[in-house]
């Protein structure tokens, strides 16, 4: 299987970044160190659930990377 190279469909981290960056959002850091801070509490408070949603889903990601011909997916 050819597999391109920069991806974030297939790519779950991409999704876990998204979520810690909307949970940090959510408290409106207003320093850098805030920002710091907030990243790191959250990151802390990631569970292993959260990691698991987006890695079972990788048969529906390949194929909808496979469907929309490398093109931009829901993922």
């Amino acid at each position: 299987m050819v597999w391109p190279a920069n991806l974030p469909d297939l790519n779950p981290i991409e999704n876990i970044w998204r979520l810690l960056k909307h949970r940090v959002g959510k408290r409106f850091p207003k320093t850098e160190a805030e920002v710091r801070q907030y990243i790191e509490e959250e990151w802390a408070k990631l569970k292993l659930e959260d990691f698991q949603k987006y890695i079972s889903s990788m048969r529906e990601r390949c194929q909808a990377v496979l469907n929309a011909n490398s093109s931009h997916t829901k993922w």
